[in-house]
């Protein structure tokens, strides 16, 4: 740990000599837990999960007994990390002091320092370096398209590679469950990449449920076009629109895919998938179904959801599935066995 910083809930001061004021009067002063500092600990976990507690040694779950959260920032942080800290901070109320920028960050925004008070506005982030002549398909992916979907609640899962395969996972998690945006990547970090886009929502369900619709306890969405980065398609066949590769060549050659990609997400399927945060929403989606270019596999989990849901019609909501999963070359006995047990399990 190598920066410290302190935070604190009321007062919030005007100046920056009341901020040394209010920091000296209250440090080490004991206090109840805050739920202000347990609310950031969460946001900040919901911000980089992959850090887990490792962000600092200080508390990281915001319980403490003390007025002023006084925090150990590690000095491996990414750069995009103390802004972020300052924002969520400041939106949920709290004053973010630093003495070794001598400045003090207050809800406004506000940044104050011997200088006065102005607007807070962060200085422009550097997007991190790219070894020369390697692809770095985790860093491009975290600085060039995560910024464009963490407003929409998304969070970037990076597991470590294994052999010539790479994953960048965005979830969010929503009152219908989990929504998954996975990109797989496979080549060779010193020539090129092919990636290849998968979509899927697994929604919350009861034991008894799921245990009826597993293996498909999980809804994918398929996708038959992409405008905004059909130019990177790599030996693609009209004949199967849904197997889609999409090639990346070298440093530049990805930075150039992962802009389209991150613009076609923003365009194309967020919009979907922020139609399906709830049941109610995405029974209502899936029965407007057949869709193009992005349209919901008939899985087990949705007429599922019907039941759950308790809809009167789950006899047509069955028949509309059973449609669809045969122009989809699914298995409609499988479906057919799941109504039947859900059927009963209603009747118990």
């Amino acid at each position: 740990m190598s920066y410290v910083i302190h935070l604190w809930d009321q007062p919030t001061p005007a100046t920056w000599m009341e901020a040394q004021a209010v920091l000296a009067r209250q440090v080490d002063q004991p206090a109840p837990s805050n739920p202000r500092f347990v609310e950031l600990a969460r946001r900040i976990h919901a911000f980089m999960p992959e850090l887990a507690s490792h962000w600092t040694l200080d508390a990281p779950n915001g319980v403490l007994d003390e007025m002023v959260w006084s925090l150990g920032l590690a000095s491996t942080l990414p750069d995009n990390f103390y802004p972020h800290l300052i924002d969520e901070a400041v939106a949920l109320g709290l004053s973010v002091y630093d003495e070794q920028a001598g400045e003090c960050f207050v809800p406004g925004p506000w940044r104050l320092s011997e200088a006065g008070r102005e607007r807070l506005v962060h200085r422009p982030i550097a997007a991190p370096p790219v070894p020369s002549g390697l692809i770095d398909v985790q860093g491009r992916f975290r600085a060039l398209v995560l910024p464009r979907l963490q407003p929409h609640g998304f969070v970037l899962e990076t597991p470590p590679p294994r052999g010539n395969q790479v994953l960048t996972q965005l979830v969010r998690h929503t009152l219908l469950g989990e929504q998954c945006i996975l990109v797989e990547w496979r080549g060779d970090a010193a020539s090129d990449y092919v990636a290849s886009l998968f979509c899927s929502i697994t929604p919350v369900l009861p034991e008894p449920v799921a245990k009826i619709c597993a293996p498909q306890t999980r809804i994918p969405f398929e996708v038959v076009d992409t405008p905004q980065i059909n130019a990177f398609l790599h030996r693609f066949s009209p004949a199967k629109p849904t197997s889609r590769g999409y090639l990346a060549s070298g440093v530049a050659g990805l930075d150039r895919f992962l802009s389209a990609l991150a613009s076609w997400l923003q365009a194309e399927l967020v919009p979907v998938l922020d139609q399906c945060k709830t049941r109610e929403d995405f029974l209502a989606y899936d029965l407007a179904e057949p869709r193009h270019p992005i349209y919901v596999r008939a899985y087990l989990a949705n007429l599922a959801l019907a039941h759950c849901a308790g809809v009167p019609d789950l006899d047509a909501r069955f028949d509309q599935l059973m449609l669809r999963r045969r122009a989809q070359g699914m298995n409609p006995a499988q479906m057919a066995a799941a109504f039947e047990a859900l059927r009963s399990l209603r009747n118990t």
